[in-house]
């Protein structure tokens, strides 16, 4: 599973959301994708401790298994989510 925590606000949440939207089409079969808007669910974001936005959370077998903080590339998404997949 991943998650991506965002905010209407986050300029950076915005250039991210196409790459997310791209990359969980690839990957339809194989992750589910969840994204948690901070201002809504703050206490989601609490409990995770998302300090900014966007953060992405990825899980494996239910426990977190990686985050990151900012905007990242469609390839290096690419090879974080086939690490995560097997």
């Amino acid at each position: 599973m991943v998650i991506d925590f965002w905010a209407t606000w986050c300029a950076p949440c915005h250039v991210l959301t196409p790459i997310m939207k791209k990359i969980a089409r690839e990957f339809e079969d194989r992750i589910t994708f969840a994204k948690v808007n901070v201002e809504t669910n703050r206490d989601l974001a609490s409990q995770f401790h998302v300090r900014s936005v966007p953060t992405v959370v990825l899980f494996k077998q239910g426990r977190e298994w990686d985050r990151f903080s900012g905007v990242r590339n469609h390839s290096d998404m690419l090879k974080l989510l086939e690490k995560l997949i097997h």
